[in-house]
């Protein structure tokens, strides 16, 4: 998977990451303020190890959204090992100046479909059950995902984890 063209009329989504990227997508999720050190390291890591070990070898791929300037938006996505078909979306991050503007649906809608074209079957999201993450939970509801699990006290005492999935197309 090299690029993938967005079916949406506005802009272009591009699949192959470059060495900038590590450093874009770290500026971005930084600038979110809703991600910690270790998450902000870890998103930049996957590019890395993406770029390093190729996409095929990492399990790691990325749809981005370049704006005039920066990066406007990125997802990164996998197949989970030892399932059938199940796939996992590890980051869905959007500059905030360009939230609410159908730029999130469209990269998820775009990774679904992406996924899917590989063999994807379903779609899984994890999140944090935090209160800064209230918008990411609101996001995956309306995009037709479901709570499939809620663990109290997974990442830290009162912080819990929200496991939301999705059937992808048959």
């Amino acid at each position: 998977m090299t690029s993938i063209s967005s079916t949406a009329a506005k802009g272009h989504l591009r699949a192959a990451a470059t060495r900038e990227d590590g450093a874009a997508v770290e500026e971005l999720v930084r600038a979110s303020g809703v991600f910690s050190d270790e998450e902000i390291a870890i998103a930049r890591e996957l590019v890395e190890e993406s770029l390093a070990r190729g996409v095929l070898a990492s399990g790691y791929h990325f749809l981005f959204s370049d704006g005039a300037s920066s990066l406007d938006g990125y997802t990164c996505f996998g197949r989970i090992p030892g399932t059938d078909g199940r796939y996992e979306l590890y980051w869905i991050a959007v500059r905030r100046d360009r939230q609410r503007s159908g730029l999130a649906a469209r990269l998820l809608r775009a990774s679904e479909e992406a996924a899917h074209a590989m063999g994807g079957a379903m779609m899984i999201a994890e999140t944090s059950t935090l209160p800064r993450y209230a918008a990411a939970h609101k996001f995956y509801l309306a995009r037709g995902y479901t709570l499939l699990a809620d663990i109290p006290d997974w990442h830290a005492d009162g912080d819990g984890l929200a496991i939301y999935g999705k059937r992808l197309k048959q």
